[in-house]
């Protein structure tokens, strides 16, 4: 069973997902740069307000998972590494990274 798995993290530390996709062997994902939203870490502007806001603009990364699905706990716990490095001398405070995985299925 396939598995998608979707990793929203602030500008900048995009470089950062990218070289531990390179480092856990991941080569097949989807990057959705410019992405607003609202929640815990505040209100992050879409692409097309301004490009003024590009530093606070979120990226998308997506991920699907088959065979490569052995690889997810590398990914967990290489993601786990990266909040505790950017949450250190941040207050507490919540650092633009949020992970998710799904189920998913390819239709076509």
């Amino acid at each position: 069973l396939m598995k998608m798995l979707h990793i929203v993290c602030g500008k900048m530390l995009e470089g950062e997902i990218l070289a531990m996709f390179k480092k856990v062997g991941i080569k097949g994902y989807t990057i959705i740069s410019g992405v607003g939203g609202s929640g815990v870490t505040g209100t992050v502007p879409d692409a097309n307000h301004s490009a003024d806001h590009d530093a606070q603009t979120n990226t998308l990364f997506m991920v699907a998972l088959g065979y490569e699905a052995t690889f997810l706990p590398q990914i967990v716990v290489a993601l786990k590494e990266l909040r505790a490095k950017h949450i250190q001398g941040h207050d507490d405070r919540e650092i633009p990274l949020k992970v998710f995985l799904q189920p998913c299925e390819i239709i076509i």
